[in-house]
């Protein structure tokens, strides 16, 4: 179970820049959305990167512009084989367990909230738990996994992942824990889910500053 002498490897998967966010279009031209999601990808891994437990940092995309940033923060990038998500994470399983990882943490690139502290506090229920989960705001996607081993059991990302991870935990008869971090729970793909960012004036968040610095407020106000 993750502890300070275990090797615990986190997996980023992450689309392709030129399809992601689509519902933020109304607000933003899509080189800002790119530019937004690399702003998120950077917040989370840098926070990934200061918590010291974790070994190694794996971001999976077909995306060369993703897999670069990744190179940047000192991360391995991963290229992603097939399409999908679960197939992505499926991937990037089989290479920790191949690197002979004591455990797995799943996070997505669009939470630019989450804090050292939810990563060590997921860390800390691993010791006593295979699988710990926190899920999105609506309670139904799953928004940080950790699995002890790797492998304990498949990922089911898409609708209703949070009750369907569950349900396969309780099936394969491992231990199960769950977190609540408002932090980790706002994941960014609606522009009420960007106006909720906003409104927290998150200053030491780069995705938060980058948004500023386009004059997103301005664009708000022009819109409400």
């Amino acid at each position: 179970m993750p502890g300070n002498h275990v090797r615990v490897f986190a997996i980023i998967p992450v689309k392709k820049l030129d399809m992601a966010k689509s519902r933020l279009s109304p607000l933003l031209t899509d080189d800002e959305k790119k530019q937004f999601c690399l702003k998120m990808l950077e917040d989370v891994l840098r926070t990934v990167k200061s918590v010291r437990v974790i070994h190694q940092i794996i971001v999976i995309s077909k995306d060369p512009v993703v897999l670069q940033t990744a190179e940047n923060f000192a991360a391995t990038p991963l290229k992603e084989r097939k399409t999908g998500l679960n197939e992505a994470v499926s991937q990037a399983i089989g290479w920790c367990v191949r690197r002979r990882a004591a455990s797995a943490l799943v996070l997505p690139a669009d939470i630019p909230l989450v804090a050292p502290a939810d990563l060590k506090r997921m860390l800390s229920l691993g010791e006593r738990a295979s699988m710990v989960i926190s899920s999105s705001r609506s309670g139904r996607g799953t928004n940080a996994l950790l699995l002890t081993p790797p492998n304990a059991s498949p990922t089911f990302y898409g609708p209703c992942s949070f009750q369907r991870h569950i349900e396969e935990a309780s099936k394969r008869k491992i231990s199960i824990s769950k977190l609540k971090s408002q932090r980790i729970a706002l994941d960014i793909d609606t522009v009420k889910d960007l106006i909720d960012f906003i409104s927290l004036n998150p200053k030491e968040v780069h995705a938060h500053n980058f948004l500023e610095k386009i004059g997103i407020s301005h664009r708000l106000n022009l819109s409400v």
